[in-house]
C-alpha cells in the first residue's frame, strides 16, 4: 500500500543538494579534471542562489492565496 509523503522542507532539499556538490567534488577529484575552488564555490553558491528564489516565490504566492 502506498503511503502520503509529507513535502521535506527546503531547507533539507538545500542540505541535500549540498551533499550532491560534495559528493560530486569527491568523485572529480580522483579523476582526470578537478574541480578548481572557484568551480566548487560557484556551484555553492548556485544552489543557494536557486533555493533563496524558491523562498521568495513561496513568500510572494502565499500572500496571494490568502488575499
Amino acid at each position: 500500500m502506498a503511503t502520503v509523503t509529507e513535502p521535506r522542507p527546503l531547507a533539507d532539499l538545500e542540505q541535500d543538494a549540498l551533499a550532491r556538490i560534495e559528493d560530486e567534488m569527491g568523485r572529480r577529484a580522483r579523476g582526470m579534471k578537478p574541480w578548481t575552488t572557484t568551480e566548487y564555490v560557484q556551484r555553492i553558491e548556485r544552489v543557494h542562489a536557486h533555493y533563496e528564489q524558491r523562498r521568495q516565490w513561496l513568500r510572494t504566492h502565499e500572500q496571494e492565496a490568502t488575499a
